[in-house]
Order: C-alpha cells, then sequence, then structure tokens
C-alpha cells in the first residue's frame, strides 16, 4: 500500500510539473510576442505622432480629441456640445474654454465668440449647415471654396492668402484655406500707428484673418468659418484646427455645454440727403430716411420701423423741431439721442449713408428686387415704375425711396409714409436676395464696401456679433412697422405729430422681442 500510495504521488508531481513547465513556455513566447508587437505598435505610433504633431499637440491644449474618448471618459468631458438636428447628421464638439456658444434651429447655426481676448483683438468661429442646393452660387461644394478664394483676391479686399492647411476631421480630409486683410473696422492704437498723417493702410489698420474651411455628407454641407482680429496667423490656425480636431458625427457623446444667453441690438439707419452734386456736405444734410432696426440676438426676431422724417420732437439743447434735423443740429451723435429719447429704446449702433453711397452699394449687391403695389411716375425722384415686380439698380432704387409724390398701396398712407415704407421694403429685399452662406462668406467684402460708401461706429467686434444673426434672420419674420402718426402744421412748419399711447405699445412690443 506504502508503494502504490508513494506510486501516486510520484505521478501527482510529474504531471503538475508537465503543466507548469507548460505554462512557463506559453508564457514566455506570449511575453515575446508581446515585447514584438509593442515595439512595432511604438515604432508606428512614433511615427504618425511626427506626421501630426501640430495637430496633436492642438488637440491636447482643446482637452484631447472627442473622436478618441472612451465610454468611461464621457462624463468627464467639460464643454462638450452636440447638436439635435431632425434633418442632417448630428455633430459634436468641445467649446473652447472662456468661448460663448449660441446655436439655432437645433445646430444649423452655431457661433463661438472668445470673451477672454483682451481690447485689441477679437475672435468667433461659426458652423453652419446649409442643403448644397442651397447655396445659389455653386453647383458642387469644391464651388464654394472657390467662389471664396475669388472673392477675397478681388477688390474691396484684396487679402493675401495663407497656406492651405491638409487637416483630418473626424474621418474625413479637408484642407483649410484662407486670407489675410485689412477691414477698415479695426484701427491701430495711436501708439502703433504713427502721428504725422501720412500713414499707409498698413500702419493704420490692424490685420484680419479669415479661414475656411467644410464638410460634405449627402444633402448637407457642413461650413466651419474662422474670423478674427489683431491676432497672428499662427495662433489663429492653431485656435482653428485645435477646434476642429474635436469635431465629430454622431460621437454618443452626451452634451455637457449649453448655449449661453443673448439680448437684442438697435440700430439707427439714417439716409442723408447729401450727395449727387448738391451744394450742401454731409454734416450739414437732414436725415430724410429714418428707421430702427431691432434684432433680437437669440430668437432672431427682427422689426425695421420707420420714422417719419417731419415728426416733431424734443431735441436736446435745441427747441423742438422736425426728428431729421437732429442730425444736422448735432451730427450722428445727437441723432441718436433724438432717437432714443423718442423711443425708449437703447440705439446700439448707427449706419448712415447719402445718396452717393446708396446707389453703389446696391449695384455692389447686385441689384435689388421689388414688388411695387402701385404705378408710380414721379418727374422730382426720377421714379417711374408700374406695378409689379421689379429689378433695380442703385439708380432706380434711390429714385424709388426718394419718391414721396404717390398715392400709396393702402398698406399706409400716401406720400412721406409710403416713401418710408418703400425704402424699407428695399433693405428687407435686399436681404432677402442673398443665401445664408453668401451673406457670411461675403462678410469681409460687404464689410469694406459698407465702409466705403457709408459712414458707421459699428466696429469688427460688433460685426462679428450681428453677422450670424443676420444670416439666421428668416426674412418672412421680419416686420416693417410704422410710428402711428398724422400730419399738423406747427406754426408755419407743416410737421408730423405721433399718437403718444400708441406710439409708447409699439415700442415696449419692440423691445419685448
Amino acid at each position: 500500500m506504502k508503494i502504490k500510495k508513494y506510486l501516486l504521488y510520484l505521478l501527482i508531481l510529474i504531471v503538475a510539473g508537465a503543466i507548469a513547465v507548460s505554462i512557463f513556455y506559453t508564457l514566455r513566447d506570449r511575453d515575446d510576442d508581446a515585447v514584438a508587437t509593442a515595439s512595432q505598435t511604438d515604432t508606428e505610433n512614433d511615427q504618425e505622432a511626427n506626421e501630426n504633431k501640430d495637430n496633436e499637440a492642438i488637440a491636447d491644449d482643446n482637452n484631447g480629441n472627442a473622436e478618441d474618448m472612451t465610454e468611461e471618459d464621457v462624463e468627464d468631458i467639460e464643454n462638450y456640445y452636440t447638436s439635435t438636428s431632425g434633418e442632417f447628421n448630428n455633430y459634436g464638439f468641445i467649446c473652447p474654454e472662456g468661448w460663448t456658444l449660441e446655436e439655432s434651429t437645433g445646430g444649423s447655426r452655431i457661433v463661438l465668440t472668445n470673451t477672454e481676448a483682451d481690447s485689441s483683438s477679437a475672435e468667433t468661429m461659426m458652423i453652419m449647415v446649409e442643403k448644397i442646393d442651397s447655396f445659389q452660387s455653386a453647383d458642387e461644394p469644391e464651388g464654394i471654396v472657390e467662389g471664396y478664394i475669388t472673392l477675397s483676391e478681388e477688390d474691396p479686399i484684396g487679402g493675401e492668402p495663407i497656406v492651405k492647411k491638409s487637416i483630418k476631421i473626424d474621418q474625413f480630409n479637408t484642407e483649410i484655406t484662407g486670407y489675410v486683410y485689412k477691414s477698415g473696422f479695426s484701427r491701430k492704437s495711436d501708439e502703433d500707428s504713427g502721428d504725422d498723417g501720412q500713414e499707409t493702410e498698413d500702419e493704420i489698420y490692424t490685420d484680419e484673418i479669415d479661414m475656411l474651411t467644410y464638410l460634405s455628407d449627402g444633402d448637407y454641407i457642413y461650413i466651419m468659418k474662422y474670423m478674427s482680429s489683431g491676432i497672428d496667423i499662427a495662433p489663429a490656425q492653431d485656435t482653428f484646427t485645435g477646434f476642429l480636431s474635436t469635431f465629430s458625427f454622431e460621437s454618443g457623446i452626451s452634451q455637457t455645454r449649453k448655449e449661453d444667453g443673448s439680448s437684442s441690438t438697435n440700430i439707427l439707419i439714417l439716409g442723408v440727403d447729401s450727395g449727387m452734386g448738391r451744394d450742401w456736405g454731409r454734416s450739414s444734410a437732414r436725415s430724410d430716411i429714418n428707421m430702427i432696426l431691432h434684432i433680437n440676438l437669440e430668437t432672431h426676431q427682427s422689426t425695421i420701423v420707420t420714422v417719419p422724417r417731419d415728426l416733431w420732437v424734443p431735441i436736446t439743447g435745441h427747441s423742438e423741431g422736425k426728428i431729421n434735423g437732429a442730425y444736422t443740429m448735432g451730427g450722428p451723435e445727437l441723432a441718436v439721442e433724438t432717437f432714443e429719447n423718442f423711443s425708449g429704446l437703447e440705439i446700439d449702433n448707427y449706419i448712415i449713408t447719402d445718396f452717393d453711397g446708396f446707389i453703389p452699394l446696391i449695384d455692389f449687391l447686385g441689384g435689388v428686387t421689388v414688388e411695387v403695389n402701385e404705378d408710380l411716375a414721379d418727374g422730382f425722384s426720377g421714379s417711374y415704375l408700374s406695378k409689379g415686380v421689379h429689378h433695380l439698380n442703385g439708380e432706380q432704387a434711390l429714385a424709388l425711396c426718394r419718391n414721396r409724390h404717390r398715392s400709396g398701396d393702402g398698406t399706409t398712407p400716401g406720400g412721406a409714409w409710403a416713401r418710408e415704407r418703400e425704402a424699407a421694403k428695399v433693405i428687407k429685399a435686399l436681404y432677402e436676395q442673398k443665401t445664408t452662406l453668401e451673406k457670411i462668406i461675403a462678410l469681409p467684402a460687404f464689410g469694406n464696401f459698407l465702409l466705403k460708401y457709408t459712414w458707421t461706429d459699428l466696429d469688427f467686434i460688433d460685426i462679428l456679433k450681428l453677422l450670424p444673426v443676420l444670416g439666421n434672420i428668416d426674412p418672412n419674420d421680419m416686420d416693417i412697422r410704422g410710428v402711428p402718426s398724422y400730419s399738423q402744421m406747427i406754426g408755419k412748419a407743416s410737421a408730423v405729430v405721433h399718437y403718444e399711447e400708441e406710439t409708447k405699445q409699439l415700442f415696449e412690443e419692440i423691445a419685448d422681442q
């Protein structure tokens, strides 16, 4: 029995030893394979890291690429936004720290603004999702970039191209293109420019940077745009590529970044009666066309309020008089103060033009298509139009806006009331005939042209704030309202007097939009 037990124990030891040896060699071979695999992987990773050195560094600064994030990381992602559209393929990205985020229509429009930029600089980025066939100037997505580059090379931009940069956004290979230009909106500080009055444009104005890229997915195109003022090319590219490195489709990552609230803005638009060879200049002109454009920056509701030029109001520092005389007496500053006192609205900015500015501005925009609801034949303004739809050049549009010898079309009284409403219709029609993408892509050209033929207190930051909002306004939701008023002789002056209660209610409604 003892021998049998001994043999049994010996057999167990032999089997256990064989198993141990087998396990040892298996683990050794696996370790060798793992080392070899790890070595090969490290080599490949080193090569990839060298090839993508810049983009990886940028992505690290922006908390990593959203595409590489695992389920365990999802709850820890800060500032992550996801679109919620039921039409296009939804996307997500990380909003840079210190930037505000505004969205509309489930992410069809995104505006990011750097709130930590210093007083001498400004930055914004936009995402716009559109059906490809809605972009009228190009049948193919490539045409958007071609049109963008062509526009940048021509007057009034005259930009210098930035070297194209190849990048990968999600699984798509694409390019960033752009240019540097002078907009005229941003002047250098006095210490940065000379004081001898002989400065060149380069010495007076800050560099603006405009960059663009896009992705196409099915019937939709995703345009990403960057605009800045007072920032060098390298950091601008780093910011833009870093942001794009976090962009991905259907990432499945939960949204942790909500949009920021926004307010409203009021812009005073004046058309003064100087130019066209008249003896007086801009400083002595009267404002024949007076409009307040109210825009809710969050809901994108907008209203144009037309104000009669002969409206009788108090003018600070002067006696009561017609509202169109405020500009003559004290320039834009007194005009703004007078319209604020009358309406109760705070005027944020003004845009003023005259006959010499209005005509080329309309022509630059390709004319304007408007519907005229009555036959017009006025020798004073030169407006001869039959009832119906007309496409007008700058000179014809100006004649239409100046024509006050008319009966009215039933929606408003005749005379000056009809003229003021016609001018508002022209502004609205100009907005309608350009698609959102065309408005946004052509901003630098339009901004420079605007400055050439108008005078305004809008600066680059104001433009960046307004541009995406203007692109989101539905023309069908843009109301045209008039001040409730009637004609009355005041002394020897033929004036217009407003109904106080109705006017108060009008501007309260607008303020509450």
